[in-house]
């Protein structure tokens, strides 16, 4: 679900992050009672609210009671990793690693017992997952062997039931992402432009998915910015956010998207719920507060009130920033750089104007008397 920039760093990849929060409901799941039914369910809102703690007791409840079962696991693993990418933090990766690669040996087991379409689909998705974790670390041959191979899991499973929509949404977003990344070499032969085709194919998984409406819908933001239509991308976000007023994955999705739409007044009042969601959380995020106070000092300055983009620079620089964080940072430091250089010469050009308005209207005042 990031799922926040979860963001554009990484477009590639970016489709993999979209994993999350998916599970099925039938196509001969018979353990999956009423009450383990709302489980999932609550434990997805959880995830989606940012409860992340109360999300983990639920799918760990889940693991104990069908521990044969790789949803448990898969979900423990996901749910892990969206909290790391929502406080841009790899302090969990010890247990991301652990619940992913039980998911692993679970589903690998579970298909080669009957090749069960939802054990092949938690395993194709598991591996996708953590391509997406070794794609972030610049682990890229791993991240790419993972990646393919969840993807051809992915496919058999729709080729051997269509109405399988689940599946659909990490088939469309990797040819998307593909086509993306390879759309200047698309006059050759052998590789095709699929990203049309793609935005279909997540976009069927919001209007059918069952589970995975809103973790696709918060997938089909970004592909829709980055295909240039950004109005959709804004309607998308604003459905989201009727459900999950206080996600910030659709905050982020609706702040980028009004940006882009130079609607900056919209954007200023996403970018201000945004910070204030991100300042109150309980983990310090101080590379996603630099990112959000930068769109918000821009979205300022595009509306002239440079007193509240000044506000919002003076508050980035007292970011205690680690030089990691720095260099992550590099390009978005750049941008600020360049804004603190335009504000003063903005504050100039206004100045002038406003003296001269002042001694027409005095001049005006002296005549009328």
């Amino acid at each position: 679900m990031k799922i926040y920039e979860f963001k554009l760093a990484m477009p590639f990849w970016h489709f993999i992050a979209s994993m999350l929060f998916v599970v099925e409901l039938s196509l001969g799941q018979t353990w999956l009672d009423a009450k383990t039914d709302s489980l999932i369910q609550k434990g997805i809102e959880l995830s989606i609210q940012h409860d992340y703690s109360q999300a983990e007791s639920i799918f760990k409840q889940l693991i104990a009671d069908h521990s044969d079962h790789p949803v448990g696991y898969f979900f423990m693993a996901a749910t892990i990793q969206s909290k790391m990418m929502d406080y841009e933090s790899d302090r969990w990766s010890k247990d991301f690693h652990r619940y992913i690669k039980l998911a692993i040996d679970v589903a690998e087991n579970n298909s080669s017992q009957g090749q069960n379409l939802w054990s092949m689909f938690y395993h194709g998705s598991a591996l996708c997952y953590l391509a997406f974790y070794e794609g972030r670390k610049g682990d890229y041959l791993k991240a790419i062997n993972h990646g393919f191979s969840g993807i051809a899991i992915l496919k058999k499973i729709v080729k051997s039931d269509p109405e399988f929509h689940d599946a659909y949404f990490g088939i469309g977003s990797y040819q998307y992402w593909r086509s993306q990344k390879t759309r200047m070499l698309n006059w050759l032969p052998l590789i095709s432009d699929d990203r049309s085709e793609g935005i279909e194919l997540v976009q069927r998984t919001v209007e059918h998915g069952r589970y995975t409406r809103y973790v696709a819908m918060n997938e089909l933001i970004w592909i829709l910015l980055d295909a240039g239509r950004a109005a959709e991308a804004y309607a998308w976000a604003l459905s989201g956010l009727k459900q999950f007023p206080q996600s910030r994955f659709f905050l982020w999705g609706a702040a980028k998207s009004a940006f882009a739409m130079q609607d900056y007044s919209a954007a200023a009042v996403h970018f201000q719920r945004l910070l204030a969601s991100i300042v109150n959380s309980q983990t310090d995020n101080d590379y996603n507060e630099f990112l959000c106070r930068l769109k918000l000092a821009q979205c300022y300055e595009k509306l002239g009130e440079l007193n509240q983009a000044s506000q919002q620079l003076a508050a980035i620089e007292s970011l205690p920033l680690t030089a990691e964080l720095q260099n992550k940072l590099k390009k978005q430091r750049g941008e600020l750089s360049q804004l603190k250089s335009r504000l003063p010469k903005l504050a100039q050009i206004e100045s002038p104007i406003d003296s001269s308005v002042a001694e027409h209207q005095l001049a005006d005042k002296q005549r009328s008397q």
